[in-house]
């Protein structure tokens, strides 16, 4: 992993995992260590492939359909890994990774 890609997954999970963690310790899904480990896990996953792919994009619709695609495998993970059940708390934390990945990137984009 290049320097500038280990400031970007710095930066991920200085602004996402706080906003995830947040959302399972109050909706009670999880305790805190198990949230702060899914948060970095699904990270350690996700971002290293949208940063590899997104050096090519040439369009920022690229990069949205990009960041859908995280929101969806973020979310599917965190729900089988946390074991969150019923409609209302998978769109809950749907949710949650939404604002959490919107967050890091536009932040991204104003800093990096």
């Amino acid at each position: 992993m290049t320097p500038a890609a280990l400031v970007a997954l710095a930066l991920t999970l200085v602004v996402e995992v706080p906003v995830v963690v947040a959302f399972a310790w109050l909706a009670r899904w999880v305790g805190k260590r198990r949230a702060v480990a899914g948060a970095v896990g699904v990270n350690a996953v996700t971002h290293p492939v949208l940063y590899a792919v997104s050096a090519g994009f040439g369009s920022p619709w690229q990069l949205v359909g990009a960041e859908t695609v995280v929101v969806a495998v973020e979310t599917l993970l965190l729900v089988w890994w946390w074991h969150v059940r019923g409609r209302e708390d998978t769109v809950t934390l749907a949710l949650a990774v939404v604002a959490a990945n919107a967050a890091s990137t536009a932040l991204g984009l104003l800093v990096l």
